[in-house]
């Protein structure tokens, strides 16, 4: 109501609406973090609950602090002028801002981002660099890439005649954490015991609780609906049914990934697999992030089903590369979100492009006759955001292997985290 008072008009009811829209996307996709927080310490060994749950608590409290006084600035800062496509340069500390529902939803985004390369490097390093990452990428890598991709002069957007498409994280939270976490995971190197000695084969180190793993992942889905209908930024001027397109065919892509999967190993081993159909349940909605609003339903539902091979192919493979991600996280949203950015190039619509981009278009998905400009454009971005991120990342992982901050000691792995590092177990018995 203050906006009908303070102006008095159809449009300031209008933006307080569309605020209120963007505020109550936030709170979802906030709550996501719980949501990983639960996957997580479900996943690991009990032993190590605490210390992922540590990292949660680091990822939001530090990561959000050093998001509100740099990496804002730098990913969104004179996102209205053509003046650096390369990277923001106000807004520090929000000085001289006040579009504050943008920079909370935008804050989560990257909350979300960081939380997701805990999962690949769980239970064999220090909680110290679990610190040390959440500072970096809050504050430097993820704000870049959210710069080039989203920000209105960002150097990604501007190639082509539509730019780089990713509307809601697909490239920028998804390939990005996942990029980073499977680097991390890959020079962390795998967890004592996880591979046989001799024959190299993986052994199973089940987590402690599949009850909190499977809840964790609903929540996950829950908050995914704020991910992805809350990008519209709002709901008049028909973003409403932006948003409602959205939700469908991220529904329609996490379900049929899911059912792919359950339905695929049911008839390869004859038995049902929890894990790796709810994997591939959050799979299909990482892969809907980046093309959820500009697909058909039907285009979703394939979507989905070929992300399912997406992730098993890519958990797969991991295992035979000997590299030990405990949550599948880079199979998920580094393969996965690749997939759906792909996408865009091959299923977008024109009406339904045209629409996010307030303009006509003749651009658009390769399959629908748009061409292979779009296709290009979304592999090129892809690439660079991928070599950032292995660029970036690897220097900051070996300066802490260099220094011994990254992986904890083997006798302290084998008595677990918590009891040294956290102050003791998570449960007592």
């Amino acid at each position: 109501m203050e906006y009908l008072e303070l102006n008095g008009t159809k449009e300031g009811l209008s933006a307080a609406v569309d605020d209120m829209w963007v505020l109550n996307a936030t709170y979802l996709v906030f709550y996501m973090q719980a949501g990983f927080c639960m996957l997580e310490a479900g996943v690991v060994r009990a032993k190590n609950a605490k210390s992922i749950i540590i990292k949660s608590i680091i990822d939001t409290a530090i990561g959000s602090l050093l998001f509100w006084a740099l990496g804002f600035g730098l990913a969104f800062g004179n996102a209205d002028k053509a003046s650096n496509p390369i990277i923001g340069t106000s807004h520090f500390f929000l000085i001289n801002y006040d579009n504050l529902s943008f920079f909370a939803f935008q804050w989560a985004f990257c909350a979300t981002s960081i939380t997701i390369v805990s999962g690949s490097l769980a239970e064999r390093i220090h909680v110290t660099s679990c610190l040390v990452y959440t500072i970096a990428m809050s504050a430097f890598i993820y704000p870049l890439s959210a710069h080039w991709v989203w920000s209105y002069n960002g150097w990604l957007r501007q190639i082509g005649t539509n730019g780089i498409i990713d509307f809601s994280g697909g490239i920028v939270v998804h390939i990005v954490g996942g990029c980073i976490g499977l680097v991390g995971t890959y020079l962390v190197g795998p967890r004592i015991g996880r591979f046989d000695s001799d024959s190299g084969k993986p052994k199973p180190l089940p987590g402690h609780s599949i009850t909190l793993y499977t809840l964790g992942a609903f929540i996950i889905w829950y908050g995914f609906y704020g991910f992805n209908t809350g990008s519209t930024l709002g709901v008049s001027g028909g973003r409403i049914n932006i948003a409602s397109r959205s939700a469908v065919t991220m529904t329609i892509s996490a379900c049929a990934s899911c059912a792919t999967t359950l339905l695929a190993i049911k008839i390869k081993s004859g038995k049902y697999d929890v894990v790796k159909s709810v994997n591939s349940l959050l799979g299909g909605l990482v892969s809907s992030a980046a093309v959820c609003s500009i697909v058909e339903p039907w285009a979703a539902f394939i979507i989905g089903c070929v992300a399912a091979f997406v992730y098993l192919g890519a958990s797969t493979l991991l295992l035979k590369l000997r590299i030990d991600d405990p949550l599948d996280s880079s199979a998920i949203h580094f393969a996965c979100g690749v997939w759906g950015a792909l996408s865009v190039g091959l299923f977008s619509t024109q009406e339904n492009l045209s629409l996010i981009l307030k303009r006509e278009t003749n651009v658009y998905g390769l399959f629908f006759g748009g061409g292979f400009q779009q296709l290009g454009i979304q592999l090129l971005g892809i690439i660079i955001v991928i070599v950032w991120c292995l660029f970036t990342s690897s220097i900051l992982f070996l300066i802490m292997k260099k220094f011994h901050l990254l992986r904890i000691e083997p006798t302290k792995e084998l008595v677990g985290i918590d009891i040294d590092h956290i102050g003791g177990p998570a449960y007592y018995y």
